[in-house]
């Protein structure tokens, strides 16, 4: 009789299957749902570093996850190392995101890898790599119909703006801006609508064109009240404060002060709080408000000193100054003053600094070695002849010292002459200064207003509308620091606005530039 066949129930056998998948089954799955939650808890972290710490920590699962996670994971730390200027880091993990992108043919993460790059690039003042960079955006995006696609694109048309911005191309700032306006409100990104209307109304400021400044900063002010973005709230009314401060409308300036300063308040004592004491502090000396005045200067002061805040401790003390001055205690003002210039040399000497103590190195290894070979001369003379090579050894010895003493004496004179130098500039520019503001600001008839047409009349080559508003902070006695501040771009923007502005007047540094000033008006 034929053996019987051995009887397949299928439930069991699936039960079995099951059984044997599962741990490889939950591997996977507890991998991606971790290296998700990873990624989810980078966006609601507010400090990049703990955001980066992190993704960091997930590491090791990230070769049992997806492709697509992989990618969304090294551009999401691309992004953090930017937030911290780290922009080494940040390339090398948006090149392993871009590898992944272009091998899966992912558009929406290359573009984002791209204006991330583009980003990168505006914090190191690289505005050529930056440009490339969105312009890889816009190929990947222009024209397509992906949703996310067109998102990514308003936020490059955005950047693109601040680009031309800092590069003092107004017009192609206007231009790229407003097409991002119109995109950010087709797709409905209320985020980048407001931050457009802010970028537009900075644009209008820089072009005098007061009035669609301030209607562009009123309706970016509506956006980031409904998103409850309380920083942003503290620039859309600081400027605000700084166009009606322009236009000498004091009193209004003051509202938008005062409200930016209750924005930062509910902030915590961050350095936007400082800036907004700084501001209230100067608009309230404008109004002979001595004492009020005083007392934000001082607040201002002490915790820039606390925090560390080194540019908001230089702008608080040149406050005090000028109210001591107005107060007429000019010896508190001198007080204020040197302690400016003593912050103000801290802050320019670093790299001499360091020269300094490289300089005290080498004369310590040059003392050690003479030292060293004293000895060895020593061991190597004989009985007979040891008088005679002492007294050679100190005929070196006493010439050494003198060629140190001449030496010291020659560094000494040539420091102090340095000073003296260095001093009489000083005197002779915050003269040539106060001479120029006394007749910029005097109602006589040698009195008239920096005009950049009766100006560019008298030179061969035009100022830019950037050129001209950067030379005129300049010789108002604004450091690169603050003009770049005021005009919202970096210091080596406003470096490279001052160089064509002194080819442009024929000169080569802020005195000289003092001098044909006065000699203009």
């Amino acid at each position: 009789m034929p053996r019987p066949l051995r009887t397949f129930v299928p439930e069991k056998g699936l039960y079995y299957f099951f059984f044997l998948l599962l741990p490889v089954l939950v591997t996977g799955q507890t991998a991606n749902e971790k290296l998700q939650q990873g990624l989810d808890q980078f966006q609601v972290i507010e400090n990049p570093r703990d955001a980066i710490d992190t993704l960091l920590g997930l590491h090791d699962i990230i070769s049992e996850t997806t492709d697509a996670l992989q990618g969304q994971y090294y551009l999401n730390l691309g992004i953090g190392y930017g937030q911290i200027n780290r922009a080494d880091s940040s390339f090398y993990y948006l090149n392993k995101a871009e590898k992944i992108a272009k091998s899966e043919e992912r558009n929406f993460l290359l573009a984002m890898i791209y204006n991330t790059r583009g980003l990168v690039y505006m914090g190191k003042a690289e505005h050529e790599e930056s440009l490339i960079a969105f312009q890889e955006v816009m190929r990947l995006a222009e024209g397509a119909k992906d949703p996310k696609l067109q998102e990514v694109l308003s936020k490059t048309y955005g950047n693109l703006g601040g680009v031309y911005y800092q590069l003092g191309q107004i017009d192609k700032a206007l231009g790229i801006t407003k097409k991002s306006l119109i995109l950010s409100e087709t797709i409905k990104d209320t985020t980048e609508i407001a931050l457009n209307h802010l970028r537009l109304a900075m644009v209008y400021n820089d072009l005098e064109d007061f009035e669609n400044a301030i209607s562009h900063l009123n309706t970016a002010r509506t956006f980031f009240k409904n998103l409850d973005d309380s920083t942003m709230l503290v620039y859309a009314e600081k400027n605000l404060g700084d166009i009606f401060v322009k236009r000498e409308l004091l009193d209004k300036a003051l509202i938008h002060y005062q409200q930016a300063h209750n924005y930062a308040k509910a902030l915590g004592e961050q350095e936007e709080y400082v800036l907004t004491l700084i501001d209230l502090s100067g608009l309230k000396l404008q109004r002979n408000n001595i004492k009020g005045a005083e007392e934000d200067a001082q607040i201002a002061l002490s915790l820039s000193q606390e925090k560390g805040y080194a540019n908001s401790e230089q702008d608080a003390f040149d406050l005090l100054y000028k109210i001591a001055l107005k107060k007429g205690n000019v010896e508190q003002a001198l007080g204020y003053r040197n302690e400016y210039i003593v912050l103000t040399d801290s802050l320019n000497n670093v790299e001499v600094k360091a020269r300094v103590a490289a300089l005290e190195t080498q004369y310590e290894t040059a003392k050690k070695e003479k030292e060293i070979q004293k000895l060895t001369y020593e061991s190597q003379l004989s009985q007979a002849d040891l008088k005679r090579t002492r007294n050679e050894f100190l005929f070196l010895m006493v010439g050494g010292i003198l060629i140190i003493i001449v030496l010291l004496l020659f560094f000494i004179t040539r420091f102090k002459k340095v000073k003296a130098e260095r001093e009489a500039q000083t005197l002779q520019v915050e003269a040539l200064q106060k001479r120029f503001m006394e007749l910029h600001s005097s109602p006589s008839e040698l009195s008239v207003d920096l005009n950049i047409d009766e100006l560019n009349e008298k030179l061969q080559a035009p100022l830019t509308h950037r050129e001209f508003e950067t030379l005129k902070l300049c010789i108002a006695g604004k450091t690169n620091s603050e003009i770049g501040d005021q005009l919202f771009v970096s210091v080596s923007t406003v470096k490279f606005h001052l160089r064509n502005a002194y080819s442009k007047l024929g000169v080569n540094n802020r005195k000289e530039a003092f001098k044909f000033m006065l000699e203009s008006i």
